[in-house]
């Protein structure tokens, strides 16, 4: 993504979902440290996801503009 503070919040939430995975869930805390792991992996999720919505709005701009180009070449 190109928004810095888009990527500064989701290396935020990673973090602290990684720390308090690794550092503030003892052993015999495997539900609580399940939860952390799937909300972990569900961030890095949405950002591919939006980075794929983001890539795929650039290939239609881009297709877009070629075709008004074209359509504006055929007028003349």
């Amino acid at each position: 993504m190109e928004s810095e503070l888009f990527k500064e919040s989701v290396e935020t939430l990673k973090k602290i979902y990684s720390e308090a995975l690794l550092e503030k869930t003892g052993a015999k805390e495997g539900e609580t440290r399940e939860k952390l792991w799937i909300a972990y992996n569900v961030v890095g999720k949405v950002e591919q996801h939006l980075q794929s919505i983001l890539e795929t709005g650039k290939l239609a701009q881009k297709q877009l503009e070629v075709f008004r180009k074209e359509q504006q070449e055929k007028k003349f």
